[in-house]
């Protein structure tokens, strides 16, 4: 499928904001693809290039990115999961897989914690593990923000005060703690890239641990983003993963 002419721009108007999102209708499999901090859904743009047209495809900008919304807000995890719930309610998506990379991972991760469905999480090279904020916090928290900030602020015209309050918390009650993930339930499938500099590889096992029956795939030679480096082993993993 191809990004530019398959899709249709749409927008999902929730209680905390007009979400936008691309869809490709199709008759088999859906598919919901959240996008890391400080993207947008042509994050994906490579990536769907490589999907067989008849999957059910919505790329998602999350609140405060690309051409959503972005109201006066604290953007905490728990903020845009309100908004995906409202999203999958009102697109009747309850039988998606939804895909998440590194914060999207974080988002989808959430979501499945709480008591709404999904057919299945694919959560690549996820933040958000209570583990990795230790780890963090250790090294020094503000000083992977800092970084983070000035990476976010060049990339698709970010907006300043969306970014602050995303990358300046501590995330305490939206970490994704032992606990937490032993309420997933769904079919989960990880991804990670085995040179992943920003969030270590070490973190792909913890989280299988803590997911019952999750599936882990370490994507050689690949960074943070194993779907744009290695669309095509992406692909077919994804593609076992829901039985296409």
């Amino acid at each position: 499928m191809d990004y530019t002419n398959d899709f249709q721009d749409d927008f999902c108007y929730t209680s905390l904001g007009a979400i936008h999102f691309r869809h490709h209708a199709g008759p088999k499999q859906k598919i919901i693809f959240l996008h890391g901090i400080g993207s947008t859904t042509k994050q994906w743009q490579r990536f769907v290039g490589f999907l067989p047209d008849d999957l059910d495809v919505y790329l998602v900008d999350l609140l405060g990115h690309g051409e959503s919304d972005a109201p006066d807000v604290d953007y905490t995890v728990s903020m845009q999961f309100q908004a995906l719930r409202e999203f999958i309610s009102m697109q009747n998506n309850g039988d998606s897989y939804i895909f998440g990379h590194s914060y999207g991972g974080w988002i989808a991760a959430y979501y499945a914690t709480q008591p709404y469905t999904c057919k299945g999480l694919i959560l690549e090279d996820c933040a958000g593990l209570m583990e990795n904020f230790e780890e963090m916090i250790a090294t020094g928290l503000r000083k992977h923000q800092e970084e983070m900030m000035k990476s976010v602020m060049k990339l698709n015209n970010n907006k300043e005060y969306v970014m602050k309050s995303a990358i300046y918390t501590n995330f305490e009650e939206d970490r994704l703690t032992t606990e937490d993930l032993a309420k997933i339930r769904v079919p989960t499938l990880i991804l990670w890239g085995s040179n992943d500099i920003m969030i270590n590889p070490k973190f792909a096992k913890v989280l299988q641990s803590k997911i019952k029956g999750s599936r882990l795939e370490i994507i050689d030679n690949s960074g943070h983003e194993p779907h744009y480096e290695h669309p095509e082993k992406v692909k077919e993993i994804l593609l076992n993963f829901i039985k296409y």
